[in-house]
């Protein structure tokens, strides 16, 4: 299927840190290879960063919330959930007709619309993850599945975003469980990286080597999950020869509780996403 024309859209973020700087520069790409012109803006409040991502991405510095707004018929709201309720009130009397997209951690659509006071306005709610900086993440998409406008605009912000990475929707209930698992994942990978890098270290691997060959290994086996749509225990047991290495490792992973640990992981962050958006 052929890419959306993006020729008439302007795009503007709230906020450009390190997420929102990552899917910036998705939306630029998918924008225009040749330079994005005026049509993407971008406020922060750290005179540093706007200096150093209008240079890295081509987008426009603006002084105020309300001029981008203006300006943008997309807004990404790339801010902290406790900021998100004093930014849409002002903005939300001048969000008539655009699209809003937040990537606030547990804050509800119908919080995000109580927010808005009545105004009719699209919202998404994103989860997205770091690795969209490099154009491998995995974000997740939501909207009120009863109104045509919000799934029109569900349409546009997947386009934009394809760049970035997988992009997928998912009904809103499955947020707090996504924001867990392919939110805070990377987390969760780069501690196993840096341990088995460790590991490869502790047996005479010189350390860059070792991040180079945990790393390596890590991505190889998430493409042959992917790639192949074969059961990751399938994929497991395929390595594991009958008294051999692998298997001596595996039992050992297992009897450290690994499966455990990443699991309680996972539901402690998402008691915290759900802890978000009470506040």
């Amino acid at each position: 299927m052929p890419e959306a024309n993006f020729d008439n859209t302007t795009v503007g973020f709230i906020g450009a840190g390190m997420m929102g700087g990552a899917l910036m520069k998705a939306v630029a790409s998918r924008l225009g290879d040749t330079g994005v012109g005026g049509r993407l803006c971008f406020t922060d409040l750290s005179a540093q960063r706007c200096h150093a991502v209008a240079k890295d991405v081509g987008a426009i510095p603006l002084e105020s919330n309300t001029d981008l707004v203006q300006r943008c018929g997309v807004i990404f709201l790339a801010i902290k959930p406790q900021q998100l309720a004093p930014v849409v009130r002002e903005t939300a009397p001048h969000l008539q007709g655009k699209i809003l997209v937040s990537i606030a951690a547990g804050v509800s659509i119908p919080a995000i619309r109580k927010l808005l006071g009545g105004i009719p306005v699209p919202v998404v709610r994103l989860m997205p993850n770091l690795p969209a900086t490099v154009g491998e993440g995995m974000i997740a998409l939501c909207v009120d599945s009863s109104d045509d406008a919000s799934r029109e605009a569900a349409d546009t912000v997947s386009s934009l975003l394809s760049r970035a990475g997988r992009v997928e929707r998912v009904e809103e209930r499955l947020m707090d469980c996504v924001t867990a698992v392919s939110g805070s994942g990377p987390a969760y990978g780069f501690v196993f990286i840096e341990a088995l890098a460790d590991a490869a270290v502790s047996l005479g691997m010189p350390r860059s080597q070792a991040y180079v060959y945990a790393a390596q290994t890590l991505r190889g086996a998430a493409a042959m999950v992917l790639e192949t749509g074969a059961h990751p225990a399938v994929l497991k047991d395929g390595v594991c020869s009958p008294g051999g290495t692998t298997i001596e490792a595996v039992k050992a992973l297992e009897a450290g509780g690994f499966r455990a640990a990443i699991i309680a992981a996972a539901a402690a962050a998402a008691r915290r996403s759900v802890e978000l958006g009470e506040k």
